[in-house]
């Protein structure tokens, strides 16, 4: 009797949330293992040491990497890539301005937000930001494959398509996302605590997407502006030196 209950609780609760939600799951743990350098760490466990590969080779095989978790998202995303792109084409005037107006309130509380940490911390930029810059100093065609179709399609998938999917309030899921996607932009490069501090920009324009995607439902959208936006910023570190 009681294994009947348990086994009925199980299909009809965890396997029927899973079997909506896998797709976010396999997401989140992709990311997991591009932020971890999965495939590159495999490659090292072979004895192939990607630290000794010369410069090229090396930057070729970061590439590579970042290629194939790319071609994997699309591949489990494909059917709302096309339904945003369709979506687009049909409403483009309307959804065009509205893309533009959340991307000009996001970069409006960034740029502020950004100022008023940098006047406190008396540093210029973040670490992430300057970390990110000198990246593009070394390597500026991975920079710019990376930032502009690499990250803005992985962070959307994780931070807005698969939160939204998995958390079913609005504002909690905009909250948690631009958290989320502040966070990630500071974890790894923190020098002090204050750093943290740096969560608020990037999260400002992170709460910005979730609410794109919100309005419209079409996760096209934020990708689409969120290349936009790091394209200008790596392409002005290209160009201005």
């Amino acid at each position: 009797m009681a294994d009947d209950i348990v086994k009925n609780i199980y299909n009809k609760y965890f396997k029927n949330w899973f079997k909506k939600n896998y797709k976010f799951l396999i997401t989140i743990l992709l990311y997991i293992l591009y932020q971890s350098n999965f495939i590159l760490s495999l490659v090292n466990s072979f004895g192939i040491s990607i630290n000794k590969i010369p410069k090229n080779p090396r930057i070729f095989c970061f590439f590579l990497s970042d290629l194939i978790y790319v071609v994997i998202l699309i591949l489990i995303f494909k059917k709302d890539i096309k339904k945003g792109l369709k979506d687009l084409k049909e409403n483009f005037t309307n959804r065009t301005i509205l893309s533009l107006n959340c991307w000009i309130v996001g970069c409006l509380l960034m740029t502020i937000s950004s100022i008023i940490i940098s006047l406190i911390l008396k540093q210029e930029v973040s670490t992430n930001e300057a970390l990110v810059r000198q990246s593009i100093k070394i390597a500026p065609l991975y920079m710019l494959f990376t930032c502009s179709i690499v990250a803005p399609i992985f962070e959307e998938m994780v931070f807005r398509k698969s939160l939204y999917g998995l958390i079913k309030f609005k504002w909690l899921f905009i909250l948690v996302s631009g958290l989320g996607f502040g966070l990630l932009h500071v974890l790894g490069s923190y020098s002090n605590p204050l750093d943290f501090l740096y969560i608020v920009p990037y999260g400002s324009m992170g709460c910005c997407f979730a609410y794109l995607l919100t309005k419209t439902n079409n996760i096209t959208l934020p990708i689409i502006i969120h290349m936009l936006h790091n394209t200008i910023l790596v392409l002005s570190q290209i160009i201005g030196g």
